[in-house]
């Protein structure tokens, strides 16, 4: 998970004009006991050329339960795809994993693809089953449980290319008017990522487990998947 952490927070730091994006400070540091169990949750958010939002999370639930959740939301100004990663740490394992380059438009576009088909994305032996909600993900789309940790290490390389090809998009790209079409488009892109992700039920029965349904409910939409 650390390894994952300070990965991702390099490329962040790395970003042109980076700054924190200002958020209530009660949503930066969160804690709950439920029956003496506790959750711990720490969320960073930072705003940076081409990107509206990044965010950064890590939850811990007991002893054993780990989460590392980031989205880097784009500025729908820029044809920039949406770069996602979840990590579950299960007792120092991985139990499940997921990076994408989701598309802000019907398709990712054709120079991406073809940038994406040179990574080679490894086989790995155990891959995962996409909800139904899962359309928002691009074919490139990787959700595995490793099975030992030389898997582990090809997740994260392969986390490390999926950035370093958005940040090298970011170079190359131009800005489009904030009212023009293609702005427009990529914004409703975003809101159906961002309403797809709240589908998902598992994060919402954890929130709502320890702060209520209403909380769990502002959280999930102010928070992770605000558009």
């Amino acid at each position: 998970m650390f390894e994952a952490f300070e990965l991702i927070k390099n490329k962040i730091i790395s970003l042109t004009d980076v700054e924190p994006l200002d958020i209530d400070s009660k949503s930066k540091r969160i804690y709950a006991n439920l029956n003496k169990e506790e959750l711990f949750i720490s969320n960073e958010f930072y705003k940076a050329k081409g990107f509206r939002k990044i965010h950064l999370e890590v939850a811990k639930l007991g002893k054993k339960l780990e989460i590392l959740h980031c989205v880097f939301f784009p500025d729908p100004c820029f044809e920039l795809p949406i770069f996602g990663a979840d990590l579950v740490v299960n007792s120092n394992n991985i139990s499940a994993a997921i990076v994408d380059l989701s598309p802000v438009g019907e398709n990712l576009p054709d120079y991406l693809v073809s940038q994406m088909r040179s990574l080679q994305i490894p086989k790995f032996n155990e891959p995962g089953k996409l909800p139904k909600w899962g359309c928002i993900f691009s074919p490139y789309v990787c959700f595995i449980r490793p099975v030992d940790l030389f898997e582990e290490k090809l997740f994260l390389k392969l986390i490390d290319q999926y950035l370093s090809l958005l940040l090298s998009l970011l170079v190359r790209g131009k800005e489009d008017e904030i009212n023009s079409s293609d702005t427009m488009n990529r914004l409703n892109y975003q809101k159906r990522y961002c309403s797809n992700q709240k589908l998902n039920d598992k994060t919402r029965a954890i929130l709502t487990k320890f702060f209520g349904s209403s909380w769990a409910d502002e959280y999930i939409n102010k928070i992770l998947f605000e558009c």
